[in-house]
């Protein structure tokens, strides 16, 4: 027995020790093997230690069980721990009567860390030392099928899906060290919102998840969400520099009575997705309606790939018109989705989509040489006339590539449309969030002798400032004021204010949205030089846009006010 290095123990009926031998008297702190006689755990071990084996040896003694490789934790005041594998038998005499037990120990302590070392890699997210995907996923799941097993008598609980708004700005801005030191104060933030029990995730990235069990209500959830949120409003300080953020929280109730708990992490994503959609820094809660317009979502994605593919396009053109001589200064082109199932599709249902996934590239370029091929042959077959121009939008992601101006460069070269004939607009809230990279882009157009509008202009808020840095050569005034203008001058000072901020700016001005005959006249009176709107024409196809060229104008472009009305074609 002394000669072994696993700990070997005798004990009577009563738990007291008989014999051990030298490995686990030296594990006990004795010198000697035989001051370990007459004694038990309690002399040695921490009590809850103690009393846990004393049970097990009254098992032993009492019904002869057998207990074979048990886990125990050893922890002597003073000294480390220690993890044994031990197996425990009764002691029988020569007429089989228990007469006490015989106990074998082997150390598992590296065995023991290195499996903890191996948990903390596997669950825990190294950086903020939180619990990762996997183990949340875990938590969750016991959860869903607590609440399967139990029904309506479970406990309501919810999983809350938060991501830090402006993260990619800060971490571009600041370095990734900085965005490191931000997610771990982040960690520390949220967790000081959050209720006992309650566990706090590090998912992936910028995005962290909570699980909040046994909950009363909505409104608990909620609750929980406004202090995080309230929180995480307050500035931070990364790197030496003082930096604010927000956070966007999906929350999905257990209510809903989920089978998978997979499907209960998917609506909880799905309600962030909305409250960020909705403008960020906010919670939405998911509900049933949410989970439809996710799978329409989809739905359009995928659809709208394989419009590209097909070609599913087509280019409607609506007139611009010359305010002083009544007559046709070109078109806007305008992309419609001939879907196969929902007829004529509008971009108010799908360039939101297709600017998200990227396909707007494609779709902006195709639009683009399409209606740059029409207008070349309405050029050849128009040879006397005046050359009309033709105006084509731009989206935030077409004017980020610096290679944009050689793709325009292209299709001219392509299509024989001279540069002139062509007007790239781009709404006033792209121009702002592309400061930078746009200028240099839309400079590299403007020398190419491309004109370049702003587009829905007074809705963006920019500064004028920045306005005067781009080479735009006219403003669009937004159909918003437009619209407001029918009732009489007052109404009209904010139409007046732009168009006299871009005859200033030695700009030009079209008004969009015209629909009234008194809207007409009052852009008129402002020397407001062309417009475009229902008035004169909706957006038609190319067959319908080629007769207005051939025939002119109609008549009620040139009659008065008095006798004028809309326009229903």
């Amino acid at each position: 027995m002394d000669s072994m290095a696993e700990d070997i123990y005798f004990k009577d009926r009563n738990g007291r020790f008989t014999r051990v031998n030298r490995a686990m008297a030296n594990h006990l702190g004795l010198t000697d093997p035989a001051r370990a006689i007459g004694r038990n755990e309690m002399d040695f071990l921490c009590r809850d230690e103690a009393e846990h084996r004393c049970r097990d040896d009254e098992e032993i003694v009492r019904r002869g069980r057998t207990l074979v490789d048990m886990e125990e934790k050893w922890h002597l005041p003073g000294r480390s721990e220690r993890w044994l594998s031990t197996t425990k038998i009764p002691l029988r005499d020569s007429s089989g009567a228990i007469v006490g037990s015989f106990g074998i120990s082997r150390d598992i302590t590296e065995k023991k860390r290195f499996e903890a070392e191996l948990e903390q890699k596997g669950f825990y997210d190294p950086l903020t030392q939180l619990p990762n995907r996997a183990m949340f996923d875990k938590r969750v799941e016991r959860l869903v099928t607590r609440t399967r097993h139990l029904g309506p008598s479970s406990p309501l609980f919810a999983v809350a899906w938060l991501d830090l708004d402006r993260f990619k700005c800060i971490n571009e801005s600041l370095g990734h060290g900085a965005g490191d030191e931000l997610l771990v104060r982040t960690a520390r933030r949220i967790e000081a919102c959050l209720r006992p029990g309650d566990v706090l995730a590090r998912v992936v990235g910028d995005q962290f998840t909570v699980l909040l069990d046994d909950l009363h209500s909505e409104s608990d959830a909620v609750r929980v969400a406004e202090r995080i949120q309230n929180a995480m409003a307050l500035p931070l300080t990364v790197g030496g520099t003082e930096v604010f953020t927000s956070v966007s929280i999906g929350i999905a109730l257990s209510s809903s009575g989920y089978a998978r708990h997979d499907d209960m992490l998917r609506d909880a994503y799905t309600a962030l997705y909305r409250a960020k959609a909705a403008g960020r820094a906010r919670h939405e809660v998911f509900d049933a309606d949410m989970h439809r317009r996710a799978v329409d979502q989809l739905q359009l994605e995928t659809d709208l790939r394989r419009a590209i593919e097909r070609q599913e396009w087509v280019v409607h053109y609506q007139p611009i018109v010359d305010l002083q001589s009544r007559s046709l200064a070109g078109f806007e082109a305008l992309a419609r989705w001939r879907h196969p199932g929902r007829g004529l599709v509008m971009p108010d249902a799908f360039i939101p989509t297709a600017e998200e996934t990227g396909l707007i590239r494609p779709l902006g370029m195709w639009v683009l040489h399409e209606a740059c091929r029409q207008m070349r042959v309405w050029h050849d077959m128009c040879p006397t006339q005046p050359p009309l121009g033709i105006a084509v939008n731009l989206s935030t992601r077409q004017l980020a590539h610096a290679d944009l101006p050689a793709q325009v460069r292209h299709v001219l070269d392509q299509t024989g449309l001279r540069p002139s004939c062509l007007t790239l607009e781009i709404t006033e809230s792209a121009l702002m969030q592309s400061m930078q990279a746009g200028a240099a882009v839309l400079q590299e157009l403007h020398e190419m002798n491309v004109h370049l509008d702003v587009d829905d202009f007074g809705t963006g808020y920019s500064s004028l400032a920045y306005l005067q840095s781009f080479p735009v050569q006219t403003l669009k005034v937004d159909r918003s004021f437009v619209s407001s203008m029918h009732g009489g001058a007052q109404q009209s000072e904010i139409v007046r204010a732009i168009v006299g901020l871009a005859h200033n700016l030695g700009m030009d001005v079209i008004a969009e949205g015209v629909e009234t005959p008194q809207q007409l006249e009052l852009l008129r009176s402002l020397n407001c030089r062309r417009a475009q709107g229902f008035f004169f024409s909706r957006p038609v196809p190319a067959e319908e846009a080629q007769r207005l060229i051939i025939d002119g104008p109609p008549a009620f472009w040139s009659e008065s006010a008095a006798n004028g009305s809309v326009n229903a074609g």
